[in-house]
């Protein structure tokens, strides 16, 4: 410890032992031009171990490109329905009164119906097989309904005929339908 005297000026100087860690270092001159670039290294080469959280750490699909979904296609609408199925080779008697009344029954809807009759036969046999039974049941079953029909009500106009094979079916049958 320093006193003044009256030729020195008034100044006190007290000395402490110098604490030995980070305080003392600190208070070294230049220790800023130390201390900066090694802890600047140890950040570095802590933080070069981490992955920065970005949009893939919560979504790992985040950045790709996205796939369009193509909905399957929906199915084809179901065939219409027919205003009456006919199975000819039954006695006409059973059911030409009921195709008669289904006939008047539609004409009073609509006048200028159109009344498709459709014969069709099982698809069974040879090529030749088939074109004899769709001919046969044209001429038998078809004809019989189209003149019912006509008989009904129906100009012959109103009337088309067709005849096709069917897988689905066992026996022939023909179909009325009405546009």
């Amino acid at each position: 410890m320093q006193i003044a005297t009256p030729t020195t000026p008034a100044v006190i100087t007290l000395s402490r032992p110098r604490r030995a860690g980070v305080a003392a270092f600190a208070c070294r001159p230049g220790w800023s031009s130390r201390v900066v670039p090694v802890v600047g290294l140890l950040v570095c080469s802590v933080l070069s171990g981490c992955k920065l959280i970005d949009q893939k750490t919560f979504d790992p699909s985040a950045g790709r490109r996205p796939i369009a979904h193509v909905p399957p296609a929906s199915p084809a609408p179901p065939p219409p329905l027919p205003l009456a199925s006919v199975r000819y080779q039954a006695d006409p008697a059973t059911w030409q009164p009921g195709l008669a009344d289904i006939v008047r029954m539609a004409l009073a809807r609509k006048p200028e119906a159109l009344f498709q009759v459709e014969t069709l036969v099982p698809a069974t046999g040879t090529p030749q097989a088939q074109a004899a039974a769709l001919s046969a049941a044209g001429h038998a079953g078809g004809e019989a309904v189209a003149d019912t029909i006509v008989s009904a009500g129906a100009s012959s106009g109103q009337v088309e005929m067709s005849a096709r094979t069917d897988p689905s079916i066992k026996q022939p049958e023909v179909q009325v339908f009405v546009k």
